[in-house]
């Protein structure tokens, strides 16, 4: 996810907002590691000399989707800090599946564009994305492909729900 992110939120931020100087990305070690840093973070927050605005994206992976993002947003219920919680259904490369000419672009081989309309491919947020990213094409790698597939979609046909979720959360937080 930090690999994509990486790749994505400069073609989406507004100019003011930059990678590494305004705008970070904090990766961490799984997700129990996450829930544990998360009340830490959300307490530390208000002490920072600039405003501060927090999106949780986290891959819905087995979890039940409303029940992990009310989890998350528990987390935070005693801060005053602007807070969007996504949940990335079922995983990042749904996402991915959400824009098969993308897909194709990065591996051409797949001719993934034609598979845009394969029933399974109409929702890709109900199918389990790495597998299917894996039966398109041999050479599926998810560190290459998070780095090379945000370059190429195109952000307003992706076919994935919960993309588009995080694409109006993030712009939600943004404009708070």
């Amino acid at each position: 996810m930090e690999n994509f992110l990486r790749v994505l939120l400069p073609r989406i931020l507004p100019s003011d907002y930059t990678l590494g100087k305004n705008c970070f990305i904090r990766p961490h070690e799984g997700k129990s590691h996450l829930k544990k840093s998360i009340p830490i973070k959300m307490r530390a927050y208000p002490n920072y000399g600039y405003p501060v605005k927090v999106l949780i994206l986290h891959d819905q992976d087995s979890n039940d989707c409303m029940q992990l993002k009310g989890e998350l947003q528990a987390l935070c219920t005693n801060s005053s800090i602007p807070l969007v919680v996504r949940i990335a259904c079922r995983e990042l490369e749904n996402w991915y599946l959400g824009d098969l000419n993308a897909v194709e672009t990065v591996y051409p081989r797949t001719k993934a564009s034609r598979q845009r309309h394969v029933a399974k491919f109409r929702e890709p947020d109900n199918v389990i994305g790495s597998h299917e990213m894996s039966l398109l094409t041999k050479d599926f790698s998810k560190s290459h492909a998070s780095r090379e597939i945000p370059k190429h979609m195109n952000l307003t046909v992706n076919t994935s729900a919960s993309f588009n979720h995080f694409l109006s959360g993030l712009n939600k937080l943004i404009a708070l």
